[in-house]
């Protein structure tokens, strides 16, 4: 009796101890699915951050290194060196309006002249109500710097316009070469990188070298600091007069765990912080990632694994009383039941949420494709009634002038265009209902067309035009699958796109070249403009991304290009030539009965 109630005893111990350690390793491997999903999670965050750092950084540095050469270049101008010398002030007077016209063409907010005592005595603003003229900065560090180093450089609130800006200057020196007789600093304005920071919705700021943060995404964030500043430092910062009256708070608190809380009394919004050092500024730069996020994500995932570990206890306990306890199966049963039916009733909700949110999806997707229609539908409108406004102001020039004959040619050219505005609503009529049948369309005379629409154009802008055909191929049987209007819409395209690539440029020239490859022709266009830069490159093709001016362009015209010639199985391509400049090529599939190769 006693020897079976001590081995019931034992059994008991040994039945405690093993729930034990199974908790034990149940509560583990739960922190351990939430350690490794946060861990992933705060990874990813990080790769982004870093990705998100280096394109803010380099587009700060290339705004900053835009303007890094100008107050040098200034400072050796014999104006400039004069206007120092000058006791009457009259060359000041012209410093003034040349000052005015560099800092308009270059984009700078200011630049001005300082003497050797840091008086201002010529400005880019002079004429505005908060003119540097006559004002003394000889406690800015951009002063003393160019006058004993020959350069400077700092970040500041204006103390005369009250706008913050980042100073670059250079000595000024004496043409005798006795030294600097002064200094020349420019004012560079940041705050647009700023407000694309704020566009973004993105949490960046900068923190200058004793890190008080001088941009920020979020402005309540400006002028804040993170960690601590010596006496030394705040001394020289009133000094400097860097940031006026700012009071210079702290951002927020460093928590234990690495995060940054900021907030009221370490309570309010908790960050990773991802910094790059920008060596050549001393600044550097964060990317603050909320902590929330991370830990939804590791939540949601522990959830899922003690939901999963919950499941196999239930059915290890399940099998375990089932074996032990057979009169109690039907129980058990019902318990199962019951649990798989509220998990029906879960999976249906979520199924239903499911749908209801594709519909939604669904819904969004066809009001963007009615609006992509609608822009594409105008853009291409445009084009025949530009050309008709053009030859109906030539057409009544021409009348007053009594060159009946050669106004005649522009009505007919109208009326060749008006012929095309009526095709073009047919081909959006059978838009609306099928794709259009494809025909033998001859290239050369397209070409030939749209040459002859954007004539005028290309004469005005003084552009030189080169043309070049295939040798020993008859022009009429140059001809892809397609139709008329597509073709010439998308010859349109590509001229137009590299005329507005030639304005401004010295001696423009344009060259179309049309070459015979077997199963397809392909046309190139090329021209001496600025060429594209790498990142527009990547999203040349994309509807409405533009490098235009607002108001010269929708950033339609290459996007509708791309879907012509995807629409018409052919492939376009585009790059820099190695000489300067741009280049467009299109390959489309040749028609039947045209030349398979030349």
């Amino acid at each position: 009796m006693a020897g079976t109630m001590s081995q019931h005893g034992h059994f008991r111990v040994w039945r405690i101890a093993g729930l034990v350690s199974l908790a034990v390793l149940v509560a583990v491997g739960l922190w351990s699915v939430w350690h490794w999903q946060y861990t992933q999670a705060a990874r990813e965050a990080e790769r982004h951050a870093h990705n998100r750092l280096t394109l803010y950084s380099s587009s700060l540095q290339g705004a900053l290194e835009r303007f890094a050469y100008l107050p040098g270049l200034l400072a050796q101008q014999t104006l400039i060196q004069a206007a120092l010398t000058d006791e009457t002030r009259l060359l000041a007077t012209q410093a003034n309006d040349y000052l005015s016209l560099v800092a308009e063409r270059s984009g700078a907010e200011a630049i001005f002249l300082m003497d050797a005592q840091g008086v201002t005595i010529a400005a880019s603003n002079h004429a505005e109500d908060d003119s540097f003229l006559g004002h003394h900065y000889a406690f800015r560090p951009y002063f003393r710097d160019a006058m004993d180093n020959g350069i400077g450089e700092f970040f500041a609130i204006g103390s005369t316009t009250g706008r913050a800006g980042y100073f670059v200057s250079a000595a000024v020196d004496n043409p005798a070469g006795t030294g600097s007789q002064g200094v020349l600093a420019l004012k560079v304005s940041l705050e647009s990188l700023q407000e694309s920071w704020r566009q973004a919705g993105e949490n960046v700021l900068l923190t200058d070298a004793n890190g008080v943060v001088i941009l920020s995404s979020r402005p309540e964030w400006r002028y804040r600091r993170l960690g601590e500043l010596s006496e030394q430092a705040m001394l020289e910062i009133r000094e400097q007069r860097q940031f006026m009256d700012e009071p210079l708070d702290p951002l927020g608190e460093r928590l234990r765990d690495g995060t940054l809380s900021i907030g009221n009394q370490g309570i309010g919004e908790r960050y990773l912080t991802k910094p790059l050092e920008l060596a050549t500024l001393g600044w550097t730069m964060h990317y603050l990632v909320p902590v929330r996020p991370l830990y939804a994500s590791a939540r949601n995932a522990l959830l899922v694994a003690a939901g999963g570990t919950l499941a196999l206890l239930l059915l290890g306990l399940w099998l375990r009383e089932r074996q032990k306890r057979q009169r109690l199966r039907d129980r058990e049963s019902r318990i199962i039941r019951e649990a798989n039916e509220r998990l029906e009733a879960r999976v249906e909700e979520r199924t239903r949420e499911l749908r209801e949110a594709q519909a939604e999806l669904v819904q969004a997707g066809k009001l963007a494709a009615l609006g992509t229609m609608a822009a594409g539908i105008a853009h291409e409108l445009n084009q025949p009634l530009s050309g008709i406004r053009t030859y109906a102001a030539n057409g009544e020039r021409l009348l007053h002038r009594e060159r009946t004959q050669a106004a005649e040619e522009n009505f007919r050219r109208i009326q060749t265009l008006c012929e095309r505005l009526g095709t073009l609503i047919r081909q959006l009529k059978l838009f609306a209902r099928k794709g259009g049948a494809r025909e033998p369309v001859e290239l050369a005379a397209r070409l030939d067309f749209v040459l002859e629409l954007l004539e005028e154009r290309i004469q005005r802008q003084g552009v030189t035009l080169h043309v070049t055909l295939p040798a020993n191929v008859p022009h009429d049987t140059i001809r892809v699958a397609g139709d008329e209007v597509r073709i010439e819409q998308l010859l349109t395209n590509l001229l137009r796109n590299a005329l507005d690539a030639l304005r401004g440029v010295e001696t423009p020239r344009l060259e179309i070249t049309l070459d015979d490859e077997p199963r397809r022709w392909v046309i190139t266009v090329a021209d001496n403009g600025p060429g594209i830069d790498e990142a527009t490159l990547e999203r040349l093709f994309d509807p409405f991304y533009t490098t235009k001016a607002v108001g010269d362009g929708l950033g339609l015209g290459l996007f509708i290009s791309y879907g012509i010639v995807q629409d018409l199985d052919g492939r376009i391509t585009a790059g820099n030539r190695e000489a300067g400049g741009a280049w467009f090529q299109v390959e489309l599939p040749k028609a039947e009965g045209g030349p398979r190769h030349a």
